[in-house]
């Protein structure tokens, strides 16, 4: 089979590789959709300590069921499937706590086991999900990402009602645009800078404000919009520190900030820790999708999350490196690039 791999920081290649038979427990897979991640924009340059070089990447993914190996009885051949790519151990200390997003023995698909930029990828059969009959396989490829925004929504407890802003208006915040708006979020405030983004935000409707924070001071639209008040909720998902400063600056009393996009490691930001206190304000992080993938999957087969028109690019395996990069400078209007091997 063909795959796409990253040999190192900045370098990568399409090579042919043997392809495996599944072993006991195992499904293989034909990969019919790929999204591609920040992460692995960030594995391509080095930035990822986790990932093992050389690596295939690729853990927003569906396909076809090719064969399977001894012990798998809820799949066979043929079968539509969506992948969560976490694999927890399910005997550490955490995993026995209820949360294996921790597991001291954590592996991910596509991060350090061979990943779906590739024609066919290996999964235990505990991490493959049946595709609903109305989900086509590039809407199913949105399965992890959704379910990563499932868990974070469940660290803030939406209750209905809320005014809530959101920074970084990609795929990640618009999946959690959508997921805000059918919790009942009464103002959802879109922010970012960049304007193909911003126009895109501004064409949904759930939409009730965007902002371009190179041109309006956002401190200010927030009091204009807030009456003062400031937002309930905060949803970083840029993985900007200014950002992060600045929807802590934003939020009104009692208010929480989820910490989604994923800052640089020795990036530091500030806080005043009275405003803290005083305002009695929530940070809370968000790591991965333990235990939300079904309810994902479900979410897109309703229609809660639309993510058809998200899709911006199909590209083929030998393309790949070269959209990292149109990504990370955010050119040629990208917003999701899928991947058909």
């Amino acid at each position: 089979m063909k795959v796409f791999e990253i040999t190192g920081p900045n370098v990568s290649r399409v090579r042919n590789v043997n392809l495996k038979e599944p072993g006991n427990n195992e499904v293989l897979i034909k990969v019919r959709a790929c999204g591609i991640c920040g992460t692995d924009i960030h594995m391509f340059k080095g930035d990822v300590k986790l990932a093992e070089y050389p690596i295939v990447p690729g853990h927003e993914f569906s396909g076809e069921v090719i064969s399977v190996g001894n012990n798998v009885k809820d799949f066979s051949e043929g079968d539509r499937v969506a992948v969560d790519p976490n694999i927890a151990c399910g005997g550490c200390y955490y995993c026995k706590m209820g949360m294996p997003n921790f597991c001291e023995n954590w592996r991910a698909i596509g991060i350090h086991l061979q990943g779906a930029c590739a024609e066919y990828v290996l999964v235990p059969q505990s991490n493959v999900y049946k595709i609903p009959e109305n989900l086509s396989f590039e809407e199913a490829a949105f399965t992890e990402p959704v379910s990563c925004c499932v868990h974070g929504q469940d660290l803030l407890n939406l209750k209905g009602g809320e005014s809530i802003a959101i920074f970084g208006l990609g795929p990640i915040g618009l999946i959690h645009a959508q997921l805000a708006k059918g919790k009942g979020a009464s103002n959802i405030i879109g922010v970012d800078v960049v304007e193909y983004r911003i126009k895109f935000a501004e064409s949904k409707e759930y939409f009730d404000h965007v902002i371009n924070p190179r041109e309006r001071n956002v401190l200010e639209e927030i009091s204009r919009i807030t009456k003062g008040k400031g937002v309930d909720v905060v949803i970083e998902a840029s993985g900007s520190t200014d950002a992060f400063e600045t929807g802590t600056k934003i939020l009104g009393l009692n208010g929480k900030i989820l910490v989604f996009g994923v800052a640089p490691e020795d990036k530091l930001a500030t806080l005043k820790p009275f405003e803290i206190y005083r305002k009695q304000l929530s940070i809370i992080g968000s790591f991965i999708n333990p235990f939300t993938t079904e309810r994902a999957l479900r979410m897109l087969s309703s229609g809660v999350v639309q993510v058809r028109d998200i899709i911006s690019h199909e590209i083929e395996l030998e393309e790949i490196e070269s959209y990292y990069k149109k990504i990370e400078k955010k050119e040629d209007n990208v917003m999701k690039v899928m991947v058909k091997p």
